[in-house]
């Protein structure tokens, strides 16, 4: 009897474990359209022409090579570009005008603390891709009246 009783309680709790909640459904993520094709590499003349951080996130950062050329940078690591105030800063492995994949990224709040984060990956960055959801107006209603 007890044979019985705890194989039909080891069934109900693996059936239960087994069903998926509304919950725990993977919802669908759209890419974004505004990253474009992995980079090597980025080179610059001089320095960064600036940078600014991505929709709040702290794992990403743009840096400006030039008026037209953005790139987004997928970071991993401690520092957050939310907090830099005003300077970033970079240690190239490499020639130190450019900036490639295990490179690291330095924010002024961090600076202190010798803290940094690493670049995974580089995508050229395309802002103007952007496309914002249409919000549907309530449509009015019309009154006419008759002139007599």
């Amino acid at each position: 009897m007890k044979a019985i009783l705890s194989v039909t309680l080891v069934s109900a709790v693996l059936l239960m474990g087994c069903q998926t909640s509304p919950d725990t459904e993977k919802k669908e993520t759209k890419p974004d359209l505004r990253i474009g094709e992995e980079v090597n590499q980025i080179c610059f003349a001089r320095s960064i022409n600036g940078w600014e951080t991505v929709d709040k996130r702290n794992n990403a950062i743009i840096l400006n090579k030039n008026v037209k050329d953005k790139y987004i940078l997928s970071l991993a690591g401690i520092c957050d570009p939310q907090w830099a105030m005003s300077r970033i800063g970079t240690v190239s492995r490499g020639n130190s005008s450019c900036l490639s994949r295990g490179d690291k990224i330095i924010t002024d709040n961090n600076m202190n603390k010798n803290a940094s984060c690493t670049i995974m990956k580089i995508n050229d960055w395309h802002p103007e891709k952007l496309v914002e959801e249409p919000v549907e107006k309530p449509t009015e209603a019309v009154m006419k009246t008759e002139e007599n």
